[in-house]
């Protein structure tokens, strides 16, 4: 009977050692269960965010598109003020040397008898 009650007692001490360490590893499961409920959490709003950036950068994309063409558009219209410029300035060059050549034709007496001949002639020299 002794045999049996140091037998049953072992077993005891066995079955509250089993007992603890079924709570302990109950507990640390519990613990990791809500540990990853946290980190679930976090790893849908991170992906969300995530999404949230992508819709914005393409956002941001598409604006930065829309100034891009905006300012090609404007590059080219001042490239064809540019260049209307140019030829107006070009013009207004001639002009002023045809309207010298002429000024310095009224001072000068061999040339006005000639621009007055050309004029009674119907004629202008443009030279």
């Amino acid at each position: 009977m002794y045999e049996r009650n140091k037998e049953l007692e072992m077993l005891k001490t066995a079955h509250a050692r089993a007992k603890k360490q079924l709570n302990e590893k109950t507990s640390d499961l519990d613990h990791c269960q809500k540990r990853l409920d946290v980190v679930e959490e976090e790893v849908y709003n991170l992906r969300k965010r995530v999404e949230d950036l992508k819709k914005e950068l393409i956002n941001r994309e598409d604006e930065v598109d829309m100034r891009n063409n905006q300012i090609r558009k404007l590059q080219r219209s001042a490239d064809e003020i540019t260049e209307h410029n140019d030829t107006l300035q070009s013009q207004l060059n001639t002009l002023e040397a045809r309207l010298r050549q002429r000024t310095d034709a009224m001072f000068n007496p061999a040339q006005r008898n000639r621009l007055t001949a050309d004029l009674s002639d119907g004629e202008v020299s443009d030279e």
